[in-house]
């Protein structure tokens, strides 16, 4: 009767203690955030602070704004906030498949020669000294990406299109992806790349940010 007793007490224990021990182990390991910084140049702090300060909205073309806190493109306000979500997200989960997290990369690279192939409302593609494309337009419906040529420094294209070299410039790739999901109960799945192509003095001569991607549940 006694050990009858005992294991019932150790399975009500076990009933009782499971659902904190299932969201300290495997929910909170799912609640995470990475930034990743890949820049190959020695002002990395000046540049990071210049591609995440610029002011998207003014010079993009075929920008358009989601609904809510979420945007088109990413700058630092928006990486701040939804980091701050996730550092916020301490209560208590239930959800057996619950996961809320975010990853961010950025990667910039210096390249003695780029070569831009464009018009005066099209960018085409963009491909470095061993014909590499690092930005290929092909890939996306044009009505999908807003898009800036700073025509002060890339000479105007009329009718055809026309490829341009550009020398020792910057190319800066942005990557951010952010899930927030409730079990079976809901779920949000954001996604976006952004692509920028700066002079050394860091002025933008090139933005490029296919459309963002978001499934909501």
């Amino acid at each position: 009767m006694t050990s009858r007793v005992i294991l019932l007490g150790l399975l009500i224990v076990g009933i009782t203690l499971f659902p904190m021990f299932y969201n300290v182990i495997v929910i909170q390991a799912r609640i995470y955030y990475i930034l990743d910084y890949d820049v190959r140049l020695s002002n990395e702090e000046v540049l990071i602070n210049k591609v995440e300060g610029f002011n998207y909205t003014t010079y993009l073309h075929n920008y358009f704004d989601l609904y809510g806190e979420y945007k088109s493109y990413i700058d630092k306000d928006f990486v701040l906030y939804l980091k701050s979500r996730i550092e916020n997200d301490t209560s208590f989960h239930w959800e057996l498949g619950y996961a809320h997290n975010l990853r961010y990369y950025v990667l910039a690279e210096n390249h003695s020669k780029l070569y831009l192939t464009y018009n005066n409302n099209t960018i085409y593609n963009v491909k470095d000294q061993d014909n590499n494309s690092l930005i290929l337009s092909e890939r996306y419906s044009w009505d999908d990406v807003a898009w800036y040529l700073n025509f002060t420094q890339i000479p105007y294209v009329y009718g055809a299109n026309s490829t341009l070299l550009l020398e020792d410039i910057i190319f800066i790739k942005m990557e951010l992806h952010y899930g927030y999901f409730c079990g079976s109960l809901c779920g949000l799945w954001y996604s976006i790349e952004q692509y920028l192509v700066l002079s050394q003095s860091l002025e933008a001569l090139l933005i490029f940010i296919p459309h963002s991607f978001m499934v909501v549940s």
